[in-house]
């Protein structure tokens, strides 16, 4: 997941809102040197998760990243190397990123700016994902389509995490779900639960996706609750 940006320098002005809590704070952009003030998140409430894994509840989802205002470069990480923003300089002053700036979302952009530095496709991919949480109109196809693709090219590879593989293929049918490509969503998910032990909590998971998808519904679900 994309860390939240540490504050540079604290003013002190704290504003809590269902029980989220966001401090305004004045930072230095790392390209330019440009100095701004912007409100970032302190805390949040999650009370549960849809089945793309965006929390609801009064919480940012996704949280919030700094943006510098002119230039448009995204500070998904607290820190970069001399070595890393020199090879971002170049790219986030030229006209390629001004065009996508005024675009796309903050975590789209962060996303270009990880393709960039070549950072690992699963980081890419959950920033991708994360985009789509925060995605206008048209924006969803395209931020989703990106995901599902370095999904599924993660997930051409072994993994030596079990869980992280069965997650990220609940990802990948679901991002298939939300857009409307039924019958690979339908593939996957089938294959899923022959390989799923029956008192497994993902299969409550697995067989509400089959049902959604039966009924051809590409809206935002959220998980069902755990049984206690």
């Amino acid at each position: 997941m994309i860390m939240r940006l540490l504050p540079l320098v604290l003013l002190g002005i704290s504003v809590t809102a269902n029980a989220s809590t966001f401090y305004q704070t004045e930072i230095v952009c790392p390209i330019g040197g440009e100095t701004f003030t912007t409100t970032l998140a302190g805390s949040g409430y999650t009370s549960g998760r849809f089945l793309d894994l965006k929390p609801f509840g009064p919480t940012p989802a996704p949280w919030p990243l700094a943006k510098c205002p002119s230039n448009g470069f995204v500070l998904y990480r607290s820190k970069f190397t001399d070595a890393e923003l020199g090879r971002l300089r170049e790219f986030v002053e030229s006209p390629q990123y001004q065009e996508l700036k005024s675009l796309h979302s903050n975590y789209y952009l962060a996303a270009v700016l990880q393709r960039h530095l070549e950072e690992p496709p699963s980081r890419i991919a959950s920033t991708l994902l994360q985009a789509t949480w925060e995605a206008r109109g048209n924006q969803y196809q395209l931020y989703a389509s990106e995901a599902l693709d370095l999904y599924k090219t993660l997930l051409s590879e072994p993994y030596a995490d079990k869980k992280k593989w069965l997650t990220d293929q609940l990802i990948a049918g679901e991002l298939e779900r939300r857009l409307e490509r039924f019958d690979d969503a339908h593939k996957r998910f089938s294959e899923l639960k022959d390989g799923l032990p029956n008192d497994a909590f993902e299969l409550e998971i697995v067989d509400l996706k089959i049902k959604l998808i039966s009924e051809r519904k590409s809206n935002q679900q959220r998980i069902p609750s755990k049984k206690k």
